[in-house]
């Protein structure tokens, strides 16, 4: 295959990476058996949750609502982020899955934000922001803040993160098949007098919904998870890109490069790429869009948000075993100067 030996080649000629600066991250499968233990590295509030088929879900039908924080993450609200995969559990209503950050387990304060079967009909159809587990709105909100998803799911995932210079949190909702539904914020998140002070990073389960694929990261412009892909298995790493809303509607590019991040690539302007340019950076830039990538190239959303991801198939590429590359992105303006860079996010690749 044409493609794998130009990738391979490129990445082995580049040699070996040195890392950039490690992401804080966390991720729990739930890969445990059936029952009421959830996991070591959790903290449940009223041990009304359990695991069933390898997902954590709601231990008690109908509008019971619980909780659990991950003990081995600490961030601050502005630079937390948190991924579920949400689902159901069939024939039960009134259900939600969603996560929690910036959460003071203590007070029960923080940015809760929910995926809910809010009209009984057994399908995913609102999300609403929070300003704590139970809290129903934000307080300096004459009413909740929620919004009805064009399309109700049975499951799908939801991405969680603050953007601190907008005083804001956003929800990416996406399809089980990876489809974008929405992407919803809520503002005046940090001068709400029940600002989010907490550090920790939870699940919050109304009724048997259900959570699986839990991340979570210390957000950054690049944030890429997980960190590494067994190539014998095959496996995917989703990067997503937070530029903020003053890049709103610029193009953005992903490079990759093989010969570690320092001291980097001038681009002019004061602007550096966080990439020793090598074969590999310019393979990705003469195949944008091109497998094994997704799309390198592309325009960032009202938010300065982008997604795109790496994916292996099973078997492909054996001699990118143990390699280590990092990806950075720019972002520029329709004339295509660059006016921002991300930092540098690394992905191993194992046997």
């Amino acid at each position: 295959m044409k493609l794998s030996t130009t990738l391979v080649s490129a990445a082995l000629l580049a040699g070996l990476s040195s890392t950039a600066s490690a992401q804080m991250l966390v991720q729990d499968d739930f890969n445990l058996p059936d029952g009421t233990f959830v996991g070591v590295n959790w903290v449940e509030a009223n041990n009304n949750l359990e695991i069933a088929s390898q997902k954590v879900r709601g231990a008690v039908a109908f509008a019971s609502d619980t909780w659990m924080y991950h003990a081995g993450f600490a961030q601050p609200h502005a630079t937390s982020k948190a991924i579920i995969d949400f689902g159901a559990t069939p024939g039960d209503t009134f259900f939600g899955a969603g996560v929690v950050i910036g959460l003071d387990h203590n007070t029960w304060g923080g940015t809760a934000v929910r995926v809910t079967d809010n009209d009984l009909d057994g399908l995913f159809d609102r999300v609403f922001f929070m300003a704590a587990i139970n809290a129903g709105a934000w307080y300096t909100q004459s009413t909740p803040i929620w919004y009805d998803l064009p399309t109700p799911v049975d499951a799908g995932q939801l991405t969680v993160w603050a953007e601190p210079a907008d005083d804001m949190v956003v929800a990416r909702i996406e399809d089980a098949n990876g489809n974008l539904i929405g992407t919803y914020t809520a503002a005046g998140i940090a001068a709400s007098p029940f600002a989010p002070t907490g550090t920790d990073v939870g699940i919050w389960i109304s009724s048997r919904a259900t959570a699986d694929n839990f991340f979570a990261m210390e957000h950054r412009t690049l944030d890429a998870y997980p960190a590494s892909i067994s190539l014998g298995a095959g496996g995917k790493q989703t990067m997503d890109l937070s530029f903020g809303t003053a890049h709103a509607g610029e193009l953005y590019l992903m490079l990759a490069s093989a010969s570690g991040t320092a001291p980097g690539t001038a681009l002019g302007g004061g602007l550096v790429l966080p990439l020793n340019a090598d074969a590999l950076t310019t393979w990705t830039f003469l195949n944008i869009n091109h497998a094994p990538y997704a799309t390198t190239l592309g325009t960032l959303d009202a938010q300065g948000h982008a997604r795109t991801s790496i994916t292996m198939p099973p078997g492909i590429l054996p001699g990118l075993a143990g390699l280590t590359i990092n990806h950075a992105a720019i972002s520029l303006n329709l004339g295509g100067i660059p006016t921002s860079t991300s930092n540098a996010a690394t992905v191993s690749f194992l046997p």
